[in-house]
């Protein structure tokens, strides 16, 4: 892409009168130019100069690090779906609802729902556990890859879904309230679904606030 003429003029003459790149990028952009504008003309300015291009930067491992954030979110899915399932099961045999459950026939799919779920949680867990440690120590040694898009697209995904079962949680909370419904059963599995949702929505959440600080410091 070309860059304007009267932008390299101006840059190439500021240059030559001792204005720093800094300060050049600083103006030329309250002036509503371009930030990557401005510093392909410098790029091609410091070019000019020293007779070599400037290297391409290409990010190394991306199709490992889609995968693994794709594994995580994958074995997140289950382990916390899973939980909610077991969990759900527990509560029915701990507060049965004599009305509804045939002693038999239900004893024996919560035997069958919660070997599934426990089966669920023994694989998916301790995966995603070794996957988070893989993905947090990649980005301690290459701090530039907390701008993935992988990782912001997913991590913002998970978030908006853990919102809106929080939303969906507390709507049917109300719902059942205003009618006259509660019951200790059904209180109890919304507190389990708002906790495992809560989860997950402050940990995705504290760890896109811990990588905007760190990039804020670096900045200073």
């Amino acid at each position: 892409m070309k860059s304007d003429p009267n932008l390299v003029k101006f840059i190439e003459t500021a240059r030559g009168q001792g204005a720093s790149d800094q300060s050049l990028a600083g103006l030329l952009k309250g002036r509503g130019w371009p930030e990557e504008a401005v510093h392909r003309v410098l790029g091609d300015h410091y070019e000019k100069q020293t007779g070599i291009s400037i290297p391409e930067y290409r990010r190394a491992g991306a199709a490992k690090d889609a995968f693994l954030y794709l594994l995580a979110f994958a074995t997140l899915a289950t382990w916390t779906i899973e939980l909610g399932s077991l969990l759900f099961t527990l509560i029915d045999r701990w507060i049965p609802d004599p009305v509804t459950q045939s002693p038999y026939y239900y004893g024996q799919y919560q035997d069958y729902a919660v070997a599934s779920s426990m089966a669920s949680i023994i694989v998916a867990f301790p995966i995603y556990l070794v996957v988070m440690r893989l993905i947090v120590r990649d980005l301690e040694q290459h701090p530039e890859k907390s701008d993935s898009g992988v990782r912001k697209w997913l991590g913002y995904i998970a978030l908006l879904i853990a919102a809106g079962v929080i939303i969906g949680d507390l709507i049917t909370f109300l719902t059942f309230l205003l009618r006259g419904e509660l019951t200790s059963r059904f209180v109890t599995k919304v507190a389990t679904v708002l906790i495992i949702s809560g989860g997950v929505f402050w940990y995705y959440l504290g760890s896109f606030k811990k990588t905007a600080a760190g990039q804020g410091i670096e900045n200073e």
